[in-house]
């Protein structure tokens, strides 16, 4: 499933200097392409392109037996590495940074490079239970699956059913262990670019990342990312004044 990892920020140069900054540069395994939105004027969107070891881009896709054939038959023709690209968007009216990755050594790597580019500071978003609770309760048709920390001796514990906002099971947990929830899925209420809206979103107040089930797209159009971003947003207290 695609997952979408958010960090926010406290200021940022204008849009026309943040492309000024990222647009073309390059550096052996890298290169970066940041434009102004066609479709959003607060929003910068930027193409971050670099080289994967093929072995290593091609196990992540494949079983062991398979990647290694096809693997030496891409090395067997001189191809030892390939070409990826990561897309990011930045909001200035939500102050959001987004990776279209999840948290790992490639974002972190992403991050990292951006801050130093731009001089500012990116902070991973945070939720905690009541914002969670604030999403489902305002934002979402149907909550499918919720997980809490820390309870009854595990780690996590994980409820699935339809309908959870009305489970009694469900409503218990969140009156003995009202700081434990950390994170949700849910059928979103948003505007879909093709009326489809069966799918799910999962928040992960811990990671701040969302997870997008596929339904009729690999990816979920940015139409519609954009609303959950702006959920997520509004309800920490993100949005510029």
């Amino acid at each position: 499933m695609p997952i979408v990892t958010i960090f926010t920020f406290d200021d940022i140069p204008s849009i026309q200097e943040v492309c000024k900054c990222l647009d073309g540069k390059k550096s052996k395994d890298v290169w970066i392409t940041a434009k102004p939105s066609k479709y959003n004027k607060d929003e910068i969107f930027i193409q971050y392109y670099y080289y994967e070891d093929v072995e290593e881009s091609i196990k992540r896709v494949f079983s062991d037996d398979d990647a290694y054939e096809i693997v030496s038959f891409l090395k067997e023709n001189g191809k030892n590495r390939v070409l990826k690209r990561t897309y990011c968007f930045i909001n200035t009216k939500t102050k959001t940074f987004e990776i279209y990755r999840g948290p790992d050594y490639k974002t972190e790597e992403i991050t990292s490079l951006f801050e130093k580019l731009l001089k500012i500071s990116f902070v991973p978003i945070k939720l905690n239970s009541d914002e969670l609770q604030k999403i489902y309760s305002h934002h979402s048709v149907e909550l499918k699956q919720v997980m809490f920390k820390n309870i009854e001796g595990l780690i996590y514990n994980i409820l699935r059913g339809n309908c959870l906002e009305n489970n009694g099971k469900f409503k218990e947990y969140l009156k003995k262990f009202p700081e434990c929830l950390r994170v949700i899925s849910f059928r979103p209420k948003i505007k879909f670019l093709n009326n489809y809206n069966k799918y799910q979103v999962t928040i992960n107040g811990d990671k701040g990342t969302i997870r997008l089930s596929q339904g009729m797209f690999s990816w979920r159009p940015r139409f519609e990312i954009r609303q959950i971003v702006f959920i997520i947003a509004a309800t920490i207290g993100l949005l510029a004044s």
